[in-house]
């Protein structure tokens, strides 16, 4: 009796098995099609952000840093007086460095730099509107005081839907690609087993002040800046098991 329930349970389980097998076969042992798709879309940039600076230099650090902080002022007040909606300030950076004079011996303090900057952003405008604001902030800025203007960056508010074009395209194209592969192999696509997407580097297109030096004057003649383009790059990996 009890061989003969050894019996039926192992015909029981030779009929199990490949079943179970069959449905449990990684993705790796599978028969399948590799591909992959890319796809890049550009927009126009909507939004600015630069970084204007007031770097100082003096003796004594208290008048430096009271006459750097006055300047400082001075542009803050000017560039809100444009009174341009959407418009933010922020200080991004304030530092004080001791310039040491090294010939000595020891090395002994000669001096301070003292450096204040501040972004000014600018976001969902037309080219247009956008490119005239940022010339007439950073005309503005030097005016009254400011003497670096550190960069300029353009950019795009919402990249979300120039992103899902862009995943869209890739997709479509290594669909494409799978089926020409399967056609020229004489197999079928049976589904997709897996699916997955990684952003790429695109370089960005350069929307920087053209010939204007990274230091500026007030009597600098500032070019007319082009708010450009941004750029979005995606890749797609596809896997297909075929039969």
């Amino acid at each position: 009796m009890k061989n003969a329930f050894i019996l039926i349970l192992l015909t029981c389980t030779l009929l199990i098995a490949p079943a179970v097998s069959a449905e449990s076969v990684p993705a790796a042992e599978r028969n399948l099609i590799l591909t992959d798709g890319t796809a890049e879309v550009s927009g126009e940039n909507d939004s600015v952000r630069i970084l204007i600076a007031v770097v100082t230099h003096g003796r004594n650090l208290e008048a430096t840093s009271a006459a750097n902080m006055d300047a400082i002022e001075k542009v803050l007040s000017a560039v809100k007086s444009l009174d341009i909606k959407l418009l933010t300030l922020k200080t991004i950076d304030y530092r004080v460095t001791p310039q040491r004079d090294y010939k000595a011996k020891p090395p002994e303090i000669k001096g301070y730099e003292v450096h204040n900057s501040v972004a000014v952003t600018l976001e969902g405008f037309a080219p247009d509107r956008l490119s005239r604001h940022a010339s007439i902030i950073i005309s503005k800025a030097l005016e009254n005081g400011a003497n670096s203007i550190q960069y300029i960056k353009f950019y795009i508010k919402n990249r979300t839907r120039l992103e899902h074009k862009a995943l869209a395209g890739a997709t479509r194209q290594a669909i494409a690609r799978a089926e020409a592969l399967a056609k020229a192999a004489g197999v079928k696509l049976k589904r997709i087993v897996t699916l997955s997407t990684h952003p790429e580097y695109a370089s960005p297109m350069k929307s920087m002040l053209r010939g204007a030096p990274v230091q500026a004057s007030a009597e600098a003649m500032l070019p007319v800046m082009e708010p450009g383009e941004s750029r979005i790059r995606v890749k797609v990996n596809l896997a297909y098991e075929i039969e």
